[in-house]
Order: C-alpha cells, then sequence, then structure tokens
C-alpha cells in the first residue's frame, strides 16, 4: 500500500504544477491554492515521516549486525 501512495503523492505534485502552469485556474479561484497548499503540506510531513522511519531501520539494521559481527 506504500507504493500507492507514494505514487498517489507523486500524481498529485505532477498535476498541481502541470495545472498551474498552463491554466489560469487559480487566479479564478484562490481557493484551489490555499488546499494545494495544504495537500503539499501533508505530503511533505509524510514523506519525512517516512525518511524517519526508514532511517530508524537502517539505523538498527546496522548496529544489529555489528552487535552480531
Amino acid at each position: 500500500m506504500g507504493h500507492f501512495r507514494r505514487l498517489a503523492e507523486l500524481t498529485f505534485l505532477i498535476a498541481f504544477c502541470l495545472v498551474e502552469i498552463t491554466t489560469a485556474v487559480f487566479d479564478q479561484y484562490p481557493v484551489l491554492v490555499w488546499l494545494g497548499a495544504v495537500v503539499l503540506l501533508a505530503i511533505l510531513v509524510d514523506s519525512l515521516r517516512c525518511a524517519r522511519c526508514q532511517w530508524r531501520q537502517l539505523r538498527e539494521a546496522w548496529s544489529g549486525s555489528e552487535a552480531s559481527g
């Protein structure tokens, strides 16, 4: 499920950038800019959380292999 979530987040980021570059919808509806910014912030927080978790797992695996070696 994690891969699907990451793919969905990447798709949103690409779509957000393309809509910003190619259309004037954010000029017409400024609320969409704020909604997009909230989602971008949520993606950033989720990415940081996942990175910390993966870093912790790597550090524990490294410490475990050092202790057994």
